[in-house]
């Protein structure tokens, strides 16, 4: 026998938002052989209950409701009736007629709910945060709606608020289910496209209104409430993506912050499909095979560069929709061109792991090796063809740089300077010339060399053939291969302007070949033999160093020879490891890069393991066998 009292302090909670607990009030309750319909609906002038045939939905009988205590409070009592199917209908500002969200039981999978409890929904369980949080459209008791869930330690009462219930709190409030500090509750109808967001009331009075972090789609900044939507894009990159984890490949990637890497005609960031279009190009045309978006999920403050990531599963709505954002990265792999998203600001494997599987990534940067390994075990085989271990070598790109920040007369010994770096023939980080180095009015690569305008660019190309000649994957910010003095603030676009300069023109140039030489030499990329030691056998001679670099077949190795003084040195003795004839193949200091054009001519003949070569002052030059 179920016993149920419509008490006055219970109508005044859910009129004032305090009640925790709105199903014990609101729905249908039986009481003895009658039974009680509950509804708080603030914005009607009348309200009725509309009695249905379970299985057609065919309307019955309609039960006029009584406004009681505070307005918006509607009861009415059925006498002689058990509980049955039924509808709201109200008048007023908003008529309609609808399903009682309170009439319905749970709308979330309990073994999800006890998996929370039990702490077993660690990023190694097979627990999926979308399963269970946020907004999901689902089908309850043959009706169609959306399933509600946020997990809030501290809040006495959480309401669902949006478009569809005047952004008030009272409205919807959520059930507490029992035990836990989890609220769900199920809204019948279709919400698709309407925004909302979740309202807390804590312990301590205050309020707090927030987005959804398990949205997919976010309304167009700067407002920040969630949407409901329907994801449906039609891919056409399957050639792409079936190939992609099948060959061996090097990683040279071209990292971005999209909001700044270009503007339209009106002064604003390109959208998605706009980007899409003329980063693949640019990128092609300069021979990256990758490209690095700086976090792209939604974010609070376009000042925190993406990373105060608020909204981990949906892409930012400044510059488009998910689906257009689908069609960006589809445009980049027609091209052939890779996509990969920093998500150092995300925490949770299940996020992941929907954005290269829902957007079809190529890889993500992160930096913590747990979530490294978590997420591999979570895309098991599934994964094999994306890069999950991009970690940046900072330490060894740092010391790198900074010794190139000491003026040449100054600079002593590179190998006593880098000593403690493991310049690995394996070495699978990626060296990332980053928007870190560049940040925070550090000034450009650019800027940061020492001496004179042309002992600047000598520098910086001596530096970029540097690093992309040692171990490792490469990683190079946008802006820097124009070669301009300008730092990075996260507002201001590229200067494209500088390549009007010869100097700049030319070190694009410069990078451009520079990209060339490092996709055609497997040696350059790390696909070379598995020999006994795998450490690079750096040879310093002055302020001249050279080291060797295995390709796949002894004729495929490369030699490198830099120069970081101010002076020519001719005669230089290079050692190599196979007889025969050698020709340099690629020198910064050529006068198309705007070098002074001292490098080596015609061939060199090797004897007794060395061959004899200039290595011009200020310079990177690369040998190899010719066959």
């Amino acid at each position: 026998m179920e016993i149920f009292v419509l008490k006055s302090d219970e109508v005044a909670a859910i009129t004032r938002g305090t009640h925790g607990n709105p199903h014990h009030i609101l729905g249908m309750h039986q009481c003895l052989n009658d039974c009680y319909v509950n509804a708080y609906l603030p914005r009607a002038t009348a309200a009725f209950v509309l009695r249905i045939n379970e299985e057609t939905g065919e309307p019955i009988f309609k039960y006029p409701m009584t406004e009681i205590g505070s307005q918006g409070f509607f009861t009415v009592k059925i006498e002689d009736s058990g509980a049955f199917a039924y509808k709201l209908i109200t008048e007023g500002e908003q008529a309609a007629e609808f399903y009682d969200p309170y009439s319905f039981g749970y709308s979330v999978d309990p073994v999800n709910v006890m998996k929370v409890v039990n702490g077993d929904d660690g990023i190694l369980s097979d627990f999926h945060v979308k399963d269970l949080f946020g907004a999901r459209q689902i089908t309850l008791d043959g009706v169609q709606g959306v399933s509600f869930c946020m997990n809030m330690p501290g809040a006495t009462r959480v309401s669902v608020v949006g478009d569809f219930n005047g952004w008030d709190g009272r409205v919807n409030p959520m059930r507490r289910i029992d035990y836990t500090d989890m609220f769900e509750l199920f809204i019948p109808g279709d919400l698709m496209n309407t925004r909302y967001k979740f309202e807390a009331l804590y312990r301590d009075g205050n309020t707090d209104i927030f987005a959804d972090p398990y949205a997919e789609v976010y309304e167009v900044a700067p407002g920040n409430a969630s949407v409901l939507a329907k994801l449906e894009y039609s891919w056409s990159d399957s050639s792409y993506m079936k190939k992609r984890g099948s060959v061996s490949a090097p990683v040279n990637i071209y990292e971005v912050h999209m909001p700044t890497w270009k503007r339209n005609s009106d002064g604003y960031p390109l959208n998605y499909l706009e980007f899409g279009k003329e980063a693949a190009m640019y990128v092609k045309n300069m021979g990256y095979n990758y490209i690095q978006f700086m976090p792209l999920m939604e974010y609070r403050d376009d000042n925190g560069w993406g990373y105060d990531t608020v909204g981990m599963f949906a892409p930012t709505s400044r510059f488009g929709t998910p689906t257009e954002f689908m069609a960006m990265v589809d445009h980049f792999h027609s091209k052939g061109i890779g996509v990969i998203m920093d998500m150092v600001s995300v925490r949770d494997v299940d996020c992941i792991a929907y954005w290269i599987d829902t957007y079809h990534l190529d890889g993500v940067r992160l930096e913590d090796e747990e979530l490294i390994r978590a997420l591999r075990t979570t895309l098991g085989t599934a994964g094999d063809a994306v890069m999950t271990d991009l970690r940046w070598n900072n330490e060894a790109v740092s010391r790198v740089t900074d010794f190139m920040m000491i003026p040449p007369v100054n600079r002593g010994s590179f190998m006593d300077y880098t000593c403690g770096i493991p310049f690995d023939e394996k070495d699978d980080t990626v060296w990332a010339l980053s928007h870190d180095e560049v940040a925070y009015e550090r000034g450009s690569y650019a800027s940061k060399m020492s001496g004179g305008y042309e002992d600047k660019y000598a520098d910086l190309r001596l530096l970029f053939g540097l690093t992309m000649s040692l171990p490792g994957r490469k990683l190079t910010f946008m802006g820097q291969e124009l070669g301009g003095f300008a730092g990075f603030d996260g507002r201001t676009q590229i200067d494209w302007s500088v390549l009007e300069f010869d100097a700049n023109s030319y070190f694009q140039k410069y990078i451009k070949e520079l990209n060339k030489l490092y996709d055609t030499k497997n040696a350059l990329c790390g696909d070379g033999r598995d020999l006994a030691g795998s450490a690079l056998d750096i040879q310093e001679k002055g302020q001249v160093i050279s080291f060797v670099r295995h390709g796949l077949d002894v004729a495929d190795d490369v030699y490198i020879v830099c120069n970081f003084g101010l002076k020519n040195v001719t005669g230089y003795k290079l050692p190599v490891e196979t007889d025969g004839k050698y020709r340099e193949i690629f020198s910064s200091d050529n006068l198309k890069y705007g070098g002074e054009g001292n490098n080596n001519k015609g061939y060199k003949t090797a004897a007794d393991g060395v061959i004899e070569v200039c290595a011009p002052a200020l310079s990177f030059a690369v040998f190899a066998h010719v066959k």
